[in-house]
């Protein structure tokens, strides 16, 4: 991540906008929707589950009750104040400050996911660090633009306060099969994929890998 946006994410970026443009924006909604049925293809009792860039939570807003009960949910992010509200939607989480390009937590997982955060990291390294933790299987959330549109946030759209400059930086789209082409090298096949639609014409696009034995 270059640094100018670390720092924006890091400390920045207030918890209330980042909330209320997620949800105004209906990407808070689609992406727990795509948790939902990420847990439901891979959940197994008692399964160690990494959700990486975790954020504030949000998403506990929109899922089932109890969606992560039978999991061993670990939940990271490198913004303590997000954490910090992530907890207080589910005071029993498991939260870590982690910063996913050089990830000091231990693996291996049952599963992993990341959601929508690639875009606003070095995202080889992110997955480089993903797949060093060994989960049999890698959810990947990556946001797909209409086209002419080449950055992740829309430039018609009026970000709240905090995140109207993020350090001078812009997240940046992933391509799909870029990730999946880096992916296969560090031994994961993509196996299923399914989208989602938000506005502004964009789509949500989950990507479910496994490991290849």
């Amino acid at each position: 991540m270059p640094s100018t946006l670390r720092d924006a994410w890091t400390s920045r970026v207030q918890v209330e906008d980042y909330e209320a443009h997620m949800a105004a924006i209906g990407q808070a909604q689609a992406n727990a929707a795509h948790m939902a049925e990420f847990l439901a293809r891979v959940g197994e009792p008692g399964a160690r589950i990494l959700i990486a860039g975790a954020g504030t939570g949000q998403m506990f807003d929109y899922l089932p009750p109890g969606a992560f009960d039978s999991h061993r949910g670990v939940f990271a992010d490198i913004n303590p104040r997000f954490l910090a509200r992530l907890r207080r939607r589910n005071p029993g989480a498991l939260c870590v400050a982690d910063d996913l390009e050089a990830s000091a937590l231990t693996g291996p997982f049952h599963a992993a996911a990341v959601v929508l955060v690639l875009e606003h990291i070095q995202w080889r390294k992110g997955l480089d660090t993903l797949a060093a933790l060994d989960p049999r299987y890698l959810f990947l959330v990556l946001q797909r633009n209409p086209e002419g549109m080449t950055t992740a946030v829309s430039p018609t759209r009026v970000l709240p306060a905090s995140m109207q400059n993020l350090g001078g930086q812009h997240p940046e789209l992933v391509d799909k099969n870029e990730a999946a082409t880096h992916l296969q090298r560090l031994g994961y096949a993509l196996i299923e994929e399914w989208p989602r639609n938000v506005p502004d014409s964009k789509v949500m696009l989950g990507l479910l890998f496994e490991r290849v034995p």
